[in-house]
């Protein structure tokens, strides 16, 4: 926002040098990027936080000085003006969306003059970055640049029927603005019509078949309130973009409205002649209350961390103009119209900090932060990162919004969407991870590196039934380049740093966005917690993948109520440990699930490991079966196995494949 030095001391005595006005500028929280000094004048450019919508105007930010200097604000005084007729004679106002146009007022100026404005207001106005056009314009202008209101003036006579009325847009509406954009309209949008139809888009732009030009004679003046948020997306969806819009978008004194339009006849009146019409039509949907916020003096003192005593408190508050009162231990004010950032304690509070200076908070020279023992959450969610990172796996941080069918991919057949006007592209909340890790895997490939191992722990949002919330929940996602078996093994050795109790099985099941054959489901201490297997070719597809890539999705709360918080200590073994492979011909179609399940139910108190080595087909092994080789792991705890023994217990392993799956023994 552009300040005027030489228009903001119409309403204030900045006494003091510019270099001391940027520092108190930026005390009070408008802080000043640039200062430019020109022939005649010099020029803040004001960062305005966007709750301070009355900072966006030379009169919010006169008063804001008035109450760091303790001088006066003199806002504009504009007294009675003189008025021929009555303006309910000449027009009206119908507002039929009052949810979207709190408050819209009219007036009315016959026999102006258009005609080049004079030199103070247009240097005034290309100070601030705007150039004339004529004097109607230009105070309209001139008062948005002063009050924070925008307004509008329509030629009066090319209005239908001289009067305006206030509605969403009729689907398949058009309307041609003053930057001679062609708009489209639909029933989202507010407009302001005549009875003809559209003659400007509510808060964003005027029309141009309405727009004052030299051969305008009658001005009807517009001051109004729209909707913040109908305003912006209605700007987005048009992209129209101007001073006004910026301006509804943060809000604007509901009270002020009226102020304004005022102050702008009395300038037209000024600099075109004419008269004005006597009175006003406003349509307001609900006067405006003051609401009233208490502070509590002590309260705020232990806030800041300094003593200000409740007077000096009062009197800060009394500068910023919340006309403050003592009720009992208590400072009540009531908050302007123009404040509608302040609604608690705390906003007071913080008042009182700006206009006292943060400089005087003091500082400490020792800080203390209380340092408490890691929670279980952290140490489990650090010893599954501390796993997977030994694994060779890097933890990836994606972004949470997919395209529009990625969700699909993955058997998603609903998603919750952002709103377009908001989000045009990458507006679904994502049901699952593996589409973020896909992408990660396409941007590695991209780059040069192939081989890619990643892990995502974060929530994802898969969509609830009709006119629910989501379904959040967090999700521990893997995506590996290459073996399978590599993010099998991965997925084992996080389940044994977890929950290594709980026994863990993967058995064939089909999943959505999985190759057939591939896909598994991940059960854990009985209860299924996730998937895995390798992408289908139509994933791999999608996502321009030149490799297979396996995935998994774990549910991660799942996992972790399996988890164990306290660790169990067991001695390191005194007795070695003696190892036998067993090569085993079974039926092609046999699942390791089945196999390892019926070495398992073998009564064997001395094995104490089986481990999967490889799978051979071809001569010698007869067609339709298949060779699979274990190492089955035994040891004692109190001596050391003989070598008889341990042949013993393979006999029995062997002799019960042989039974329940016809194997044979491999030579």
């Amino acid at each position: 926002m552009r300040i005027s030095l030489n228009w903001l001391t119409d309403y204030v005595d900045v006494s003091v040098p510019v270099g001391q006005l940027r520092e108190l500028l930026k005390q009070i929280g408008l802080p000043v990027e640039e200062v430019v000094e020109t022939e005649t004048d010099i020029v803040l450019d004001v960062e305005v936080t966007s709750n301070r919508g009355d900072c966006l105007g030379h009169l919010g930010v006169a008063r804001e000085v008035a109450a760091v200097l303790g001088a006066e604000f003199k806002p504009p005084r504009i007294g009675e003006l003189p008025t021929a007729g009555k303006v309910e004679d000449l027009t009206s106002v119908q507002v039929s969306a009052p949810d979207l146009c709190p408050r819209y007022t009219a007036r009315v100026l016959r026999g102006v003059k258009v005609g080049p404005s004079p030199s103070w207001m247009v240097e005034r106005l290309e100070a601030v970055g705007l150039r004339g056009i004529n004097n109607v314009v230009d105070v309209t202008n001139y008062v948005l640049m002063e009050y924070s209101q925008p307004l509008h003036s329509f030629d009066y006579d090319q209005l239908a029927e001289n009067r305006i009325v206030v509605r969403r847009a009729v689907p398949g509406e058009h309307m041609v603005s003053i930057d001679q954009t062609k708009c489209e309209l639909d029933d989202s949008m507010l407009v302001i019509a005549d009875a003809a139809g559209p003659v400007a888009i509510a808060g964003v732009m005027g029309g141009l078949s309405t727009e004052v030009a030299e051969a305008t004679t009658n001005v009807l003046i517009e001051s109004a309130r729209f909707d913040p948020l109908n305003v912006r997306r209605t700007s987005r969806k048009l992209q129209l973009m101007s001073e006004s819009n910026y301006r509804f978008e943060r809000g604007v004194d509901p009270v002020g409205v009226d102020a304004a339009s005022l102050r702008a006849c009395q300038l037209i009146l000024q600099l075109g002649g004419g008269q004005l019409a006597e009175g006003v039509v406003d349509v307001w949907a609900e006067p405006f209350q003051p609401r009233q916020v208490a502070l509590r003096p002590e309260r705020c003192s232990a806030l800041l961390g300094m003593d200000v005593p409740a007077g000096r408190q009062e009197e800060v508050l009394a500068r910023l103009g919340l006309a403050p009162r003592r009720d009992g231990g208590r400072i009540v004010c009531s908050i302007p119209s123009y404040r509608a950032d302040l609604t608690r304690e705390a906003d007071l509070i913080e008042e009182v900090a700006r206009i006292e200076g943060y400089d005087r908070i003091p500082v400490a020279d020792e800080v203390s932060h209380p340092v408490a023992a890691e929670d279980p959450a952290t140490r489990i969610r650090r010893r599954i990162g501390r796993t997977l990172a030994a694994g060779g796996f890097d933890e990836a941080i994606a972004f949470t919004f997919l395209d529009p069918g990625e969700g699909e991919l993955f058997g998603a057949k609903r998603t919750v969407a952002v709103d377009k006007l908001n989000r045009r592209t990458n507006n679904v909340l994502r049901p699952t991870l593996l589409p973020s890790l896909m992408r990660a895997c396409k941007t590695n490939q991209d780059a040069g590196n192939p081989d890619v191992r990643l892990f995502e722990i974060a929530s994802c949002f898969p969509a609830g039934p009709e006119g629910h919330l989501p379904d959040e929940y967090v999700e521990l996602g893997l995506a590996a380049t290459g073996d399978l078996a590599l993010l099998r093994g991965t997925i084992e050795a996080v389940a044994a740093a977890v929950a290594p109790q709980a026994e863990l099985a993967i058995r064939p099941a089909p999943a959505a966005g999985l190759a057939e054959g591939t896909a598994a489901a991940i059960v854990l201490g009985g209860s299924r917690i996730g998937t895995i297997g390798r992408i289908s070719e139509a994933v791999r597809h999608h996502y321009g993948l030149e490799r297979p890539v396996a995935v998994a999705a774990v549910r991660y709360d799942d996992l972790v109520a399996h988890a164990e918080t306290t660790r169990t200590y067991q001695p390191i073994p005194k007795f070695p440990a003696v190892r036998r492979d067993l090569s085993a011909i079974v039926d092609d179609s046999l699942t390791w699930q089945e196999l390892s399940e019926s070495i398992l139910g073998v009564g064997q108190p001395l094995r104490e490991a089986l481990e999967y080595v490889t799978t051979y087909r071809g001569k010698p092994v007869p067609p339709g079966r298949k060779s699979v080789t274990v190492t089955l792991v035994y040891r004692c705890g109190d001596r050391t196995l003989r070598g008889e023994e341990v042949d013993e217990q393979v006999e029995q392993v062997l002799a019960a494949l042989r039974e329940r799956l016809g194997a044979e023994l491999r030579a």
